[in-house]
């Protein structure tokens, strides 16, 4: 079991492509794809390996004034990781890792207050 990388960063923008845009014209990334979440738009941009997440609420809630949402860092043992995290005291914000289409994963708060996530891709949605 071990954090692998940094996986990718997440930004809570009121206006995403805005913010895509200065991404794309000022640093180079690529904007790969628009996909949707429950109560949210995620613009996914990429350079080489890099990978920044830009999202817009669509389900009412303000984003307030946007800024930094998470970072995420890639497991090769999300349950193990869970596990070692939670019984480190991390300030966990799920009882139980959280399953989604593409990952599984957990939101820990650092000291810090922002927050971390922690994730492991399905074998057949694996990043490379």
């Amino acid at each position: 079991m071990a954090i692998l990388s940094l996986d990718h960063v997440s930004i809570l923008s009121a206006s995403p492509q805005h913010v895509a845009d200065f991404y794309r014209d000022f640093l180079g990334f690529d904007e790969a794809r628009i996909r949707e979440a429950p109560g949210l738009r995620i613009f996914d941009l990429f350079k080489g390996s890099d990978h920044i997440e830009i999202l817009q609420t669509t389900d009412g809630r303000d984003p307030g004034s946007g800024g930094l949402k998470h970072v995420a860092f890639r497991s090769d043992d999300i349950q193990a990781d869970f596990e070692r995290f939670r019984a480190q005291g991390a300030r966990m914000l799920h009882q139980e890792v959280q399953h989604s289409e593409g990952c599984d994963f957990f939101f820990v708060r650092s000291p810090g207050g922002e927050w971390v996530e922690i994730l492991q891709y399905h074998k057949e949605d694996q990043k490379s």
